[in-house]
């Protein structure tokens, strides 16, 4: 199914310099919206959305009920992953205590805590470490993989980390001790030494799944894990566990990892957010309360509410706090957790915010050197920049200029943290891989969105050369525009709740499996107020020629160009594009607008 065109909706561009596309059906597509409505009565605002997204007759159901038994793969295709099992597996069946290191992030956490209940279940006793950022940084480090084998173990598993640790997983020869790591990272053409590598992304295994994230690898993992038990007579005296259970844990890690949602990523979060509804991970239920996530979870709520407290553990307290919430059996103990998550987590807005104006001001002065010119990479760097924060505040600056953003934290010892954020069409990870090849980077690896490395203060000029060099070759000089996406230009009078409710039913949305966007035209703004502990977001309500109001929220607008807007919006005509969203509140729904961008309503 194809579409024949997208049509360019605005004349000039947005506020936020985007170009609107709204689309455009063929007859086929036509079919498709009528099918759906006939069958499922699913509203005509949403079906062009479906079909754009690669739905069609053949493959709705699918989409609509994705089953875990039709997308599981049987365990053992992943190279090394049976032998993972066996290796293991020896040492539950003698109950020998296992050592689990795992990243600081959120995706490493649930894959630290997914295994960790799971051996625990069986009787084995688990040592878990988390790194420190500051002190230890990213990765398994040789200190660390020894104290967990002083601490009994003589297998211990990485999680979500391992796939560039050549030097610290060399170091542990000289001990008696198993490796197993558990990754989803792009690998170098050689691996690092260990007894079993699983990772989705090997060149020798199996396509298809290297979308996954390390809580899906590790679910995959357990399946496998399960199936040697029960071949060896485990479970004969002893109820198997319930691997569906762990779902809300895999479907935490696979939203706040930020990977597609298609396929099986889907499967694991839809049946994964069922898991949580029923609030039986005691750690997910006290993050829910203190985040006031009263309603079901949905993604929005595993992103933005529950995810950015986990990783607050990480970014500026105890790295351990996330993993041991998620784990953690006792009710009181658990609320102590996730209350000092939330604490932490507000100091970590405010860090945020603050280091924000510090790295705006940096780019504003690139920009006036550069003849009021966007460089196609940025890279900026600072003494005083918080190691814990600088992702967060490179993906911010990535969305508000529209570039490649690289945040660089300037140490006392002339080793320099940084971490970058991509935009569609540059490979960072790869970039990065490169530049690590080539010694104009001390260490680094990720994905293509995001990635993070660590470079010599010396050399920070030649990065940002070298990185420059490689962004203007990939993109020909072009940065193209942000593109959107619009199912249907839709009345405020057809923004209804039946319609939102259909947009929840049909998700979860996310990664390359975004929500539908719509186009709202001609209509004005009231009762506009911001909010926020610095007034950093905005709601109000617009109004178009029916009268009708409908409530619109936007986050974050500190900095943002749409502040001319905002302080200057009495008697205009604009156009708004944004999604639909049911807001619980005090046990009440209503409906509100999560806005994404704003034409003045004569560029249509």
């Amino acid at each position: 199914m194809t579409f024949d065109k997208t049509k360019l909706y605005n004349s000039k561009p947005s506020i936020l310099d985007a170009e609107w596309y709204l689309l455009t059906l063929d007859n086929e597509t036509h079919r498709l919206v009528d099918y759906l409505y006939q069958k499922y009565k699913i509203p005509n605002y949403i079906s062009p959305h479906l079909s754009f997204k690669g739905m069609n007759f053949e493959n709705f159901d699918d989409f609509l009920f994705p089953k875990l038994k039709n997308l599981l793969p049987d365990p053992f295709v992943f190279q090394d992953l049976e032998k993972g099992v066996k290796r293991l597996a020896e040492e539950v069946l003698h109950s020998r205590p296992i050592g689990i290191f795992g990243d600081y992030d959120v995706d490493g956490a649930t894959s630290a805590a997914l295994i960790a209940n799971y051996l625990e279940y069986c009787g084995c006793k688990t040592f878990i470490h988390i790194p420190d950022r500051f002190l230890e940084g990213y990765g398994p480090n040789e200190r660390a993989l020894k104290g967990l084998h002083e601490k009994g173990a003589e297998l211990i598993l990485t999680v979500d980390c391992g796939i560039s640790s050549f030097e610290p997983l060399k170091a542990m020869s000289s001990v008696n001790l198993d490796l197993i790591v558990i990754d989803h990272h792009i690998p170098d053409t050689i691996l690092p030494p260990a007894y079993a590598i699983i990772n989705p992304k090997r060149i020798d295994t199996q396509k298809g799944f290297e979308d996954l994230c390390a809580a899906g690898v590790s679910f995959i993992f357990l399946i496998g894990l399960n199936r040697e038990l029960r071949r060896k007579g485990f479970f004969r005296n002893k109820e198997e566990p319930d691997l569906f259970k762990f779902l809300d844990l895999v479907a935490l890690g696979t939203v706040c990892d930020v990977v597609p949602l298609k396929g099986l990523n889907r499967a694991f979060v839809k049946q994964g957010l069922s898991v949580m509804k029923k609030r039986e991970n005691l750690g997910i239920r006290a993050l829910c309360d203190v985040s006031k996530v009263n309603n079901q979870p949905n993604t929005q709520a595993l992103g933005f509410s529950l995810g950015p407290r986990i990783n607050a553990g990480g970014r500026i307290g105890n790295s351990e706090l996330g993993v041991y919430l998620l784990k953690e059996t006792d009710e009181i103990k658990s609320l102590e957790i996730a209350s000092k998550l939330d604490d932490l987590n507000k100091k970590r807005r405010l860090l945020t915010a603050e280091l924000e104006k510090s790295v705006i001001g940096q780019i504003e002065k690139i920009i006036n050197i550069n003849n009021n010119t966007k460089p196609n990479a940025i890279v900026v760097s600072g003494n005083d920049f918080h190691e814990g924060i600088i992702g967060i505040v490179a993906g911010k600056m990535k969305e508000l200029y529209n570039r490649l953003v690289c945040v660089i934290s300037i140490n006392q010892d002339g080793i320099c943290k940084g971490s970058g954020r991509s935009i569609n069409g540059i490979p960072l990870g790869d970039i990065i891989l490169e530049a690590s090849k080539l010694k104009i980077i001390h260490s680094g690896g990720g994905h293509d969105m995001a990635a993070g490395f660590t470079v010599k203060q010396d050399k920070i000029n030649t990065f940002r050369d070298f990185l420059i060099e490689k962004v203007d070759l990939l993109m020909n000089k072009e940065i193209p525009k942000v593109k959107h996406f619009a199912a249907s230009v839709i009345p405020i009078s057809s923004c209804t709740l039946e319609l939102a409710e259909w947009l929840e039913d049909l998700g979860p949305w996310g990664t390359d499996m975004e929500e539908p966007k719509f186009i709202i035209p001609n209509s004005k703004i009231s009762s506009l107020r911001k909010f926020g502990s610095n007034q950093e977001h905005v709601s109000f309500y617009i109004t178009d020629r029916s009268s009708t109001k409908l409530k619109v929220k936007k986050f974050n607008i500190l900095n943002s160009p749409l502040n001319k807007i905002f302080d200057n919006y009495e008697n205009i005509n604009l156009s708004f594009l944004g999604r639909l969203n049911i807001d619980t509140w005090n046990n009440s729904k209503s409906l509100e607008m999560m806005l994404d961008d704003i034409i003045y309503a004569d560029d249509t």
